[in-house]
């Protein structure tokens, strides 16, 4: 995480990146106070053990639609 031109950046070794609230969109606390400039961030940051953090898991099924068969 790095913050460059008022804008507060996540990387992708970030733990933000598989958070179910970061991709929902969801005010993360840390990253609503430093787009506030409530604190501030020099440098970098890598962001590992969160309280807010949920995961995020993707659950696909491959759905079989069975073969089609030609028209004649």
């Amino acid at each position: 995480m790095y913050y460059d031109s008022g804008k507060v950046y996540v990387e992708k070794d970030d733990q933000c990146i598989s958070c179910k609230n970061f991709t929902k969109g969801v005010a993360c606390p840390l990253l609503h106070a430093l787009g506030l400039g409530v604190v501030t961030l020099d440098g970098t940051l890598n962001v590992t053990n969160c309280g807010f953090y949920e995961e995020f898991k993707r659950h696909l099924k491959i759905v079989d639609l069975g073969k089609k068969t030609k028209k004649e």
